[in-house]
């Protein structure tokens, strides 16, 4: 592009946080933005610095284009609020994690979804109005808005976050599964067999439906297969007046965090992953799934359809005898199995970090390719 390089800041906080779906979005396009500028270098290429608080782990992401400056001495909201936009002062702040400072001018910013207002019941009142009150606010000052898909943009522009020039699309990529090697030992640690269990990855939260996968297992017509539960800790799983949702008995092992090698192992190990959400605004574990070739057995609501497309079996998530009835049928037919796992692999593929990376590029003005993006 004719003119100055651009010169933008990366807001680091996500460098200091516990990695959810959110972090790990951020972690892998700043690699592949990376990636970008360093296939780019030159007189003319970009200037990215990621600014990060004193508590950042700026180890992990092994830039080789991208600088890292720790600044300022708090943590959290108070050295995002405050610290950061004094250290970002007149340049562009890209913001990964769906705040901005407000004190600061010049944002981009990616908001992943819009669950405080389409699904308030799964956060705390004050965080709940907090976010209400912070992302319009924030996405009417952006001088760029990003999402990840379009399901998320028309959920976002209908509750009024939304500025000027609408959402570009930064999809979920599945490609850093790929930089991952199965951990061998994983499914004998926990106690698993290949093909004897189905793998559920989520929290607790109401909108991932645990109670629903739980439901749906203990309705699977053989008996041995178990419901294999990463992220969330333990079966105390209730439904919203506090009673217990199901008592799954000894169809569930509860596994909580695990790092990606044990987590890429359960992928590949697993009869196929179920993913009941009522609400995602990409949803990453499907495309990884894909991507290693576990089928996927998935809600039919929000931006599930529009990243699984046809090759995810599709139920409604309050139907858990549809769900047991899908996984019944994998484990019956292997030949209709493997074709699910040839349709998910095309499917993960279409899905990559760089591509989203281009698309921000683009957009911020680091690089010349038109700034959009859509998968069908």
């Amino acid at each position: 592009m004719p003119g100055k390089p651009a010169s933008v800041f990366v807001n680091g906080r996500f460098l200091a946080q516990r990695q959810t779906g959110v972090q790990r979005a951020a972690a892998e396009l700043v690699r592949a933005l990376d990636g970008l500028l360093a296939a780019a270098a030159g007189e003319d290429a970009a200037c990215v610095t990621i600014l990060a608080p004193p508590d950042a782990d700026t180890a992990r992401l092994r830039l080789s284009a991208i600088a890292t400056r720790m600044v300022g001495h708090g943590t959290g909201y108070a050295w995002e609020q405050a610290e950061l936009p004094r250290a970002a002062a007149g340049r562009l702040l890209l913001n990964l994690g769906n705040v901005a400072p407000l004190l600061h001018r010049r944002n981009a910013v990616l908001i992943h979804d819009a669950s405080v207002f389409d699904r308030p019941d799964g956060y705390g009142w004050r965080f709940r109005l907090a976010m209400r009150l912070l992302l319009p606010v924030v996405a009417r000052r952006a001088e760029a808005l990003f999402t990840v898909s379009r399901f998320s943009a028309e959920r976002l522009e209908h509750h009024g976050v939304a500025g000027h020039g609408g959402y570009s699309i930064l999809p979920s990529g599945s490609d850093h599964m790929a930089r991952v090697t199965p951990d061998s030992t994983a499914l004998a640690r926990y106690g698993l067999a290949p093909l004897r269990y189905v793998l559920f990855v989520g929290s607790p939260h109401p909108n991932k439906n645990l109670a629903g996968a739980l439901a749906a297992i203990t309705r699977v017509g053989d008996p041995a297969l178990r419901l294999a539960v990463v992220g969330a800790a333990d079966a105390r799983v209730f439904t919203a007046d506090g009673r217990p949702a199901v008592d799954p008995g000894d169809r569930a092992v509860f596994l909580g965090a695990i790092d990606d090698a044990a987590m890429a192992a359960l992928y590949v190990g697993a009869l196929a992953l179920l993913f009941p959400s009522y609400y995602e605004g990409s949803g990453l574990p499907p495309l990884e799934a894909m991507a290693l070739g576990c089928p996927v057995v998935a809600s039919d609501r929000a931006s599930i359809p529009e990243v699984c497309g046809d090759a995810a079996v599709l139920v409604a998530p309050d139907d858990p005898a549809a769900m047991a009835a899908a996984l019944d049928r994998l484990a019956a037919d292997p030949a209709w199995r493997q074709g699910r796992i040839a349709r998910g692999r095309t499917r993960a593929a279409a899905f990559t970090w760089r591509a989203s990376a281009e698309v921000l590029a683009a957009r911020l003005g680091l690089a010349g390719r038109p700034a959009s993006r859509s998968i069908g």
